[in-house]
């Protein structure tokens, strides 16, 4: 047996981006001739703008480009212009339901009681909570009875709450006390027990790793890169706004961008038509996988109608949201929903695109379902204030 490294087995949360350090804006001026006053200036009215974009979010956009129109810089966003759009079309008033959505076993339960495809849940770390009839762990010694007697593997293991792969692993096998992760390493068993239950008392998910299909696993190894599918629902109901296929590194246990080597690929009529790798002055437009070489345009995604379909079905499970992001697998038989998220972080479609999202495609499409949050929100006021008006009590 290969012997066990040390040291924490789980994702740690990415750094704090900087701002935008004085090296970028002079290699910026190198490179493409925009004067650090240039920048200086975009920046700040960037900054102020409907985006909010940060400087360090300037230059990781590309938005220095300087035959890039102001028009058009005008329509990115950074991370809290994302989150903006997000609270403009499922305000918090209306979206009660949030904490729900976020909670990975409770809300992976309800999809499989109503029939949607997602994934399995072997086990659940929590000192207290009550799962049902799932198996639930109460202590380090009990994950690590379940990793050697109980476990399933491979393993996607994860925080019950949390975001951006945080706090994440794959775990492909077990040789004896070590523990065999999805990038090759080896952990030991015993401490990672240890860490879940230490640094995750919020509750920690273990749950079957999905079979990838053939035709991705030909291209990217066996990671499995997720489709990022964004719904937005408005006075018609619920639909695609956009795709993007999250390419996980050679190297990584996710497919998380923020992980060195990921790349990012628009998905337009179920066709790749680019993808990229790196943000700012490392961005590179690929035409093939780095690893595989097989090329990336005109790549036919499988199960595509069956994933813009489970997406939104799975939207109107909770029709108030106005904006929905779904992280959902491909497998060998289908798409397979691995997360919800209400606050799908947009940048991934200005990545993939070339494009910012307040572009004039999209932006008339996030008002339509805007204006139809603010109806159903208006609805639902009149009706409790008709209500109390009928028992006699006074309503503003």
């Amino acid at each position: 047996m290969d012997q066990a490294l040390p040291g924490k087995a789980l994702l740690a949360a990415p750094r704090d981006p900087a701002p935008a350090a004085s090296q970028t804006v002079v290699e910026v001026a190198k490179q493409h001739g925009v004067s650090p006053f240039r920048q200086m200036r975009e920046m700040w009215a960037l900054a102020r703008g409907p985006g909010k974009l940060e400087s360090h979010e300037y230059h990781a956009a590309g938005a220095f480009d300087p035959a890039m129109p102001m028009a058009d810089k005008k329509t990115y966003v950074g991370r809290i212009g994302s989150f903006e759009i997000n609270q403009r079309l499922s305000p918090p008033k209306l979206t009660e339901t949030r904490a729900f959505l976020r909670d990975k076993v409770m809300y992976t339960a309800l999809l499989q009681q109503l029939g949607l495809p997602t994934t399995e849940t072997q086990a659940v770390v929590h000192q207290t909570r009550h799962f049902g009839d799932l198996r639930t762990l109460r202590d380090a010694a009990a994950v690590e009875a379940f990793l050697k007697e109980g476990a399933r593997y491979p393993l996607f293991v994860k925080p019950c709450e949390g975001a951006a792969s945080v706090g994440s692993a794959l775990i492909t096998g077990r040789d004896s006390d070590a523990l065999t992760l999805g990038n090759g390493r080896k952990v030991d068993l015993k401490g990672f027990a240890a860490e879940v239950v230490e640094d995750y008392p919020e509750g920690f998910i273990l749950q079957s790793a999905i079979p990838q299909h053939a035709a991705l696993t030909a291209v990217t190894g066996p990671a499995v890169g997720t489709m990022r599918v964004v719904t937005i629902r408005d006075a018609s109901g619920a639909r695609p706004l956009y795709t993007v296929w999250k390419v996980p590194s050679p190297t990584a246990m996710s497919d998380n961008f923020w992980q060195a080597g990921s790349m990012v690929a628009e998905v337009k009529d179920g066709r790749v038509t680019r993808c990229k790798k790196g943000t700012g002055l490392a961005a590179e437009w690929l035409d093939a996988h780095p690893v595989s070489n097989v090329p990336f345009a005109g790549l036919e995604i499988p199960h595509w109608d069956a994933i813009q379909r489970v997406a939104t079905d799975g939207h109107m499970l909770f029709p108030e949201f106005g904006i929905v992001g779904w992280d959902i697998g491909v497998g060998q038989d289908g798409p397979v929903i691995i997360e919800c998220n209400d606050n799908p972080f947009h940048v991934l479609y200005q990545l993939a695109t070339g494009r910012g999202i307040l572009n004039a495609d999209i932006a008339p499409q996030l008002d339509a379902a805007a204006a139809q949050s603010r109806a159903i929100l208006d609805a639902k006021v009149a009706t409790f204030k008709a209500r109390e008006r009928a028992k006699g009590r006074k309503v503003r």
